[in-house]
This record gives structure tokens, sequence and C-alpha cells, in this order.
């Protein structure tokens, strides 16, 4: 009869149903109170539903009935660290290795439970021990890197028995190091190089290697020192601040920037902040999201009709999973935006306000999908001035791109309420979505009579453009030779490479031909209108007269066209334009050859 009952909440688990699964191995247990797999796993059942104290419980008691199971060793270590009771957890996690040593995780996250309890020799060990089962562990060299800033050991001790540097695994310390460069981590990686060296010493890689992660790391204490000059020099700079915060997050001092990105909300919290990707990942990082949402919510009390802060306050919710009230913050939002719009667009072709009956957006009516640093918030910025075009509260939501799992009504709430009875269109802008491999289907089973625009720009120059945008930004760090030899080489590796949220992909966004593949694999070539960002930066009235064409609305003349987002763009030696173009070349002519078109990118 037990079996049956365990069995039960085994099917009932697999099936999420785990309120019922709980009920099941609890009768389980009550028949006989002497089975550790009942209590193992109804532990599973706590540890999914995030019942941390009651998950500890179950293993605890499954372990008692049978010491000799390694998984529910592990498990309650997942539990006692979720609780931050570190050293039971080491504990657990050391009982597991002792019954079977040959699973990743449980170094790595023996690991976590060391650093947590100041023991960073023997968290650096656990680590190592971790990598050499797996190198491609999630997160494991950034783990690496912070405890190694926390010793003041020689490593050369710490690393005693089978982990000290020798001739056989030479190259798992050399890849060590050329993973730890990879990950930006220079501090870290010169420790291993000069470990390699006492083994080694003659070694002309490690040795160039060496020498420029030595000119990188003084390039790096100087731009920090620079950072914080500027924040003792203007203290109620915003921008200080933050400059300084992602000068912190790239060199890894997680909790300081943390602290300077708050800095710079709360001397102006009336800013864009939504759109500054590194603030929200040191915010999620260091637990600060709920600071940050009382913050915005005490600035939004005092000022109902904010703009800013209402969005920031939508993007701290979004962040926490709070997207019911994400959603009505940025409602609220378009609510406001739209009405202001109107009356600013007023003319002979709409109605007056009283007239105006504002009904939820269902759909964009068409969206500019890219490319990046091809002229898009230029283009953005020209279309949002048409009287019968309403903008949304960002140009670029990235949704069916990066945040898809937000849902469909967070992506809508974006959108401005539409007048009934009007001629208005709506859209947005994300250039990520063109490199994006999800994108076109997940938009295509969305919306698949959407109008799609599309702008390219020699890759030549996108790549150019891209990287000193990035370095403008404070997201960028590399020399851009650097940048693209990194590249070349994570191609190399990896051809299949997927584009992802993170800066850089200075070639592969440039490469054209395969995204378009992609679209017009879905959408009608009818419904795709492909632009030439260099007959925009020419003649742009030209270029929206033909968008607007696209979209069957009346030509509207501005009375200038101002590139809406130049940024700063530095000329590079001829040998590497060369390099670059040779590069593109084939996917140049493929792009031609694809949709039957010159563009003479030279």
């Amino acid at each position: 009869m037990n079996n049956d009952a365990r069995n039960l909440g085994d099917f009932l688990q697999a099936s999420g149903r785990f309120e019922e699964a709980i009920a099941a191995y609890k009768q389980a247990i009550a028949e006989n109170p002497d089975v550790s797999w009942s209590y193992h796993n109804l532990g599973d059942v706590f540890l999914k539903l995030e019942c941390w104290d009651d998950a500890v419980g179950a293993y605890q008691k499954a372990v008692e009935l049978n010491p000799d199971f390694s998984w529910s060793y592990h498990n309650l270590g997942d539990a006692l660290l979720k609780l931050e009771r570190w050293e039971e957890a080491a504990a657990a996690y050391r009982c597991e290795i002792a019954l079977k040593s040959d699973f990743a995780w449980s170094f790595c996250n023996l690991g976590d439970a060391l650093t947590k309890l100041n023991q960073p020799d023997a968290a650096i060990v656990a680590y190592l021990q971790a990598l050499q089962l797996d190198r491609e562990l999630p997160g494991i060299y950034n783990k690496l890197g912070d405890v190694l800033r926390q010793t003041a050991s020689d490593l050369s001790l710490v690393l005693a028995g089978e982990l000290q540097v020798t001739p056989e695994n030479f190259d798992f310390y050399w890849q060590l190091a050329k993973n730890l460069t990879q990950f930006d981590r220079p501090q870290t990686a010169i420790i291993f190089y000069n470990l390699l060296l006492t083994l080694n010493p003659d070694n002309d890689s490690i040795l160039t290697e060496l020498r420029w992660l030595s000119h990188q790391q003084e390039k790096r204490d100087r731009t920090l020192a620079s950072a914080r000059a500027a924040v003792a020099e203007k203290p109620d700079d915003c921008w200080s601040y933050y400059n300084l915060g992602a000068v912190l997050s790239h060199q890894k001092y997680a909790e300081e920037a943390a602290a300077a990105f708050l800095q710079a909300i709360k001397i102006n919290p009336d800013l864009p902040w939504w759109f500054y990707y590194n603030l929200w990942e040191v915010a999620i990082e260091q637990n600060q999201l709920n600071e940050i949402e009382n913050l915005y919510r005490q600035v939004v009390a005092a000022k109902p009709a904010a703009f800013w802060p209402y969005l920031n306050l939508g993007e701290a919710l979004t962040r926490q999973g709070k997207i019911e009230e994400a959603i009505y913050c940025y409602q609220t939002v378009t609510y406001n935006q739209t009405l202001q719009s109107l009356i600013n667009k007023s003319t002979d072709r709409i109605s007056p306000p009283h007239n105006w009956d504002l009904k939820p957006a269902t759909s964009p009516n068409f969206i500019i999908i890219g490319s990046q640093r091809c002229g898009t918030t230029s283009l953005y910025s020209y279309l949002a001035k048409h009287p019968q075009i309403l903008t949304p509260i960002k140009k670029e939501m990235d949704f069916f791109s990066w945040h898809f799992h937000r849902g469909i009504d967070w992506y809508l709430a974006h959108f401005p309420p539409v007048p009934q009875g009007g001629q208005f269109l709506t859209f947005e802008a994300s250039p990520s979505y063109f490199d994006s491999r999800e994108a076109p289907e997940r938009l295509h089973a969305q919306f698949p009579q959407l109008k799609l625009i599309v702008l390219l720009r020699n890759p030549v120059d996108r790549a150019i453009s891209h990287f000193y945008r990035l370095v403008e930004l404070n997201w960028e760090h590399r020399g851009f030779d650097r940048a693209i030899s990194d590249e070349v080489d994570r191609l190399n590796q990896n051809p299949e490479y997927i584009i992802g949220e993170e800066p850089g992909n200075y070639l592969a966004r440039g490469r054209y031909v395969e995204f378009m593949k992609n679209w017009l694999a879905l959408f009608p070539r009818e419904q795709l209108l492909v632009l030439k960002s260099e007959d925009l930066y020419k003649d742009a009235a030209e270029t929206v007269k033909q968008v607007l064409e696209f979209l069957n609305l009346p030509d509207y003349p501005l009375s200038e066209y101002q590139n809406a987002n130049p940024g700063i763009f530095r000329s590079v030696s001829q040998s590497v334009r060369d390099w670059l173009g040779d590069y593109f070349q084939p996917y140049n002519q493929q792009l031609e050859e694809y949709l039957e078109r010159k563009f003479d990118w030279k």
C-alpha cells in the first residue's frame, strides 16, 4: 500500500500538482515511516515550492534512514544554502562528496558555502575541483575570481596534492587562465599564469599573454581611480556615480557598484534608468530591487504625473516578477503620455480631445526590427512626429528576443491606448529582434500580418560604431582589436554561437544574410521593407517617405532630420578596415544574391 501512495506522489509531482503530491507522500510516510525514499521525494516537492525549512526536515529524515544516498545530502545542502545556514550546508555537501565525488555542482556549491564562511582557501580548492569535472559550469569563473580576491595566502601553498601545478595538469591550468581572461578576470588570470611560469619560465605564449594582462590591469586601475576622482569632484552628479558603478561592475566589485548605482538613482530618479541593463543586473545580484522599488514608490507618490519614475518603478517590479503591478505602472504612463501626445499632434486631421475614446492596444501595427547601430533610433524619432503615429513608452522592448517570458500582456501594456475611429498606428523598434533566433517564430505566431522594417548598414561601419557606442556607455572595456580577436576565437570554437543580451558580437551581427533568411522563411516579402542605412543618412526625407508609403500613410515632411543617436565614431586603421571588409565580403555577396539587390558596401 505504501508503494501505491509513493507512486501516486511521484505521478503528481511530475504533473506539477505539488500540493497533492505532498499529501500522497505524507500518506506513504504515515503507512511506513521507515522508507527514506518517501522523505526524499517529499523534500524534492518542498524544494520546488521553495519551502526551504520543510525541505530540510524531509531530507534530514531521509539521510537518517539511508545515510548512503548521496542525492539526499546534495538536496539538503541546496535547501540549507537558501536558508543561509552555511556550516550545515558545507557539512551536507562534504557527506555527499564522500559518497559520490564526480558531480561538479557538489564542489561548486561547497565552494559557495565556504565563501560565505570566510574560508577562501578552502573555497578555492572546492571551485578548482568543480572545474576539473566541468570547465563549462555556469558562473564558476566569476566565483573563483571573487574568492581569489579574498585570500591573502600564497596560491601555490593552497594548491596541495592533486591540485598542485604539475606537467600532468599544466594544460588544465593554462586553459583555466585563458578562460579567466575571457571572463574578464585579469587579476586572477595573472595569478595562474605566474604559477605556470614556475614550471615553464621560458614559455613565450604565456609571457606574451602575461604582459598584455598586466598592461590591461594597469589600465583598469587607472580607469577606476579616474571614476572615483570624478565622484569626489562632483558628488551631486548622478552620472559620476553611474559611471563609477559601471566601472566597478565591470571589474566585478558588485557590492560597491550597487551602492554607486543606487546613489545615482537617488540623486536623480527622473531619468530613463530602465535602459541601463548593467545597473539592473547588479541590483538583482545584490538583492537591491526592493530598495529601488520603495524609492520609486515614494517618488511617484509625491509626483503622480511623473513619467520616468513610473516607468522605472515598472522595471523594478518586472524584475521581481511582480508583473501585474508592473503592467499597472506601464498602463498609467502610456495613458498619460498618449493624452499629451494627442494634444501635441492636434491638427485638422484629428478630433478634439473630448471626442477621443481610448482603447487598449491589441497589437503594434509595425515594428522596426533592426539592425543595431543602423539608424533605427533616428527613423523611430522621425516617424514618431507623424500626426497619425503614436509611440510606446519605450522605443526598445526586446520582448520577442530577450523578455518573452514576461507575457504578452506585459508587452502590450507598453503601447498607447488608441483613439477609436481615427487612423492611428503604433509601433516599436527593437534592433535585437533582427539577429535573434527565436524572434521571427515568436513574432509570426503572435502577429502574422505585421509589417516589418529593417535597416542595414555597411557591416564594417556598423561593427565600429557598435563597439564605440558600448565604450561610451561603459559596457565595453577592451580595445577594438582585442574585442574582434576574442570574437573570432569564439566563433571559430562555436560557429553556431547564439547572439544574446551581452555586449559585443560585432562580427556576428553583421552577417545579415543569415538573419534575413530566418525572417523571410515566415513573413512574405511584401510585409518586410529593407532599407539601406546609407540612404537614410544621405536623404532622410526620401527614406521616411518610402516608409510612410509602405505603411499606407500620407507623407509628412519635417523641417529638419537630425541624427537621433550619432554616438562617437572613431576611425580605425586602414588595415583593420580592410580585414573587416574581407571578412564581411562573402556575407554581403550572399545577401545581395538572396535579396536580388545591390548594396555596394566597400
